[in-house]
This record gives structure tokens, sequence and C-alpha cells, in this order.
């Protein structure tokens, strides 16, 4: 797994900031509504343009485009394929990858497994609950073993009990894929159980770390 950089990030609204997450660790972005959390998983991801730089085991990642960032990424719009089945739906997810059709049916099969919706392979999204929504947007994230995931508020529109039961699963399953994970959160409870580690963002800056970790200021606000 990647150990993650990010050198003098800035955005329009976001930093410049610092910050390094170490081989499968994972870290939390904690902070108020418009303090930056998700503008900074999407530039983490490639999906908006950024200044600084981001880098992967020391690879900058500047011209790698989004779908080559070997990154798991599950936000709080469950986007599905409304006419496919859970299944299916990994299915389309590993089509690209060079493995055999055989390996590609068991990686379905074991990732089906490991989010806990092979009871629901069958179904399409329209039929699955709120709670297997998210599995099924999870498994679709993991899919590909990713180096990287991005959780960027996924569980906010879950009832309490269902949110507390997919923090658990969910953190041990990062903690089991040894996987490298960035979380943005409001939520200092979901931020404990997820993350190894606390940053608190605030108008776009890295203002403090947790857990013994450092955070480096910006030298200009967001706006």
């Amino acid at each position: 797994m990647p150990r993650l950089d990010l050198e003098g990030v800035t955005t329009p609204f976001l930093g410049p900031l610092d910050l390094s997450v170490a081989d499968g660790e994972a870290v939390a972005l904690l902070g108020p509504s418009g303090s930056g959390k998700t503008t900074l998983l999407k530039a983490v991801a490639g999906l908006i343009p950024h200044g600084g730089r981001i880098r992967f085991d020391g690879r900058p990642m500047e011209r790698t485009p989004p779908h080559h960032r070997d990154i798991g990424y599950l936000s709080q719009d469950v986007l599905a394929f409304p006419h496919l089945s859970v299944a299916a739906s990994l299915r389309l997810v590993l089509f690209f990858d060079q493995a055999s059709a055989g390996r590609r049916a068991e990686r379905v099969r074991r990732t089906l497994e490991l989010c806990a919706i092979t009871h629901r392979a069958d179904r399409r999204p329209d039929q699955l609950s709120g709670g297997e929504r998210q599995r099924a947007a999870l498994a679709r994230a993991l899919a590909r073993r990713p180096s990287l995931l991005l959780l960027d508020e996924p569980f906010s529109s879950l009832d309490p009990e269902t949110r507390r039961q997919l923090w658990a699963e969910v953190g041990g399953l990062r903690r089991t894929l040894g996987m490298t994970a960035l979380v943005v959160t409001h939520d200092p409870e979901e931020a404990r159980v997820l993350a190894d580690r606390v940053i608190y963002l605030r108008d776009g800056k890295l203002v403090q770390a947790d857990k013994g970790g450092a955070s480096t200021g910006a030298r200009s606000p967001a706006r």
C-alpha cells in the first residue's frame, strides 16, 4: 500500500497545505461544513485541478488521470447503476481488468462476502435498504483492491444504529486489507472509530492533529 504525501496542495478554497499518510494508516479529516474536507479528497482523487504536489509512494500524480490513480472513492451520494444488480455492477467495474474471467468472477464473489452483501447479489439498487446500498457501494469501491480508500461521509444519511454497525465493519475490513485511507467526517465518534489519526480543518487549513500526528498550517485562508 502506498504512502500518501501532499506538498503545498492548493485550490481556490484550500491550503496550501502539507500532509503525509503512512502505509496502511487511516487519517480522518474532521471539521465543519465548508472547511475544505471534501475538496481535499477530490484533489487527491484527481477530480478537481490543484496546485502543489500529490505523491503515492514518491510518484507524482499530477499527470495521472483519476481512473489510473488506484483509488476507491465512497461518498455520501451513492452513485449506482439503477438497471444492474449488485453482482452485475461489480462485474462491470472489473470488466477492463487484465485478469481472466474466472479470476474476475472469484473477485466478485470474494468482494460480496467481504462487504456482507452476498445475500443481495441479484438485487437492483431500488430493492435494497439504505445500509445495503452503502455496502454495495463499498463493494464497488473495493472491487479492484485499490491502494487508497477515500471515504467522504458515506454513512451520514443512515440511522444511528446502521451507521455504527457500518463503522465497525468498514474499519475492520480496512485493517484486514491493510488499506491506506482518508476519511472525511464532521462526527468525532466516527473519526475515532475509523481512523488511526485525526486532522482538524478550518477554512481550508490544517489547524490541529490528534494521536501524535503533525499538521502544517496554510499560508493563505480559504474563501
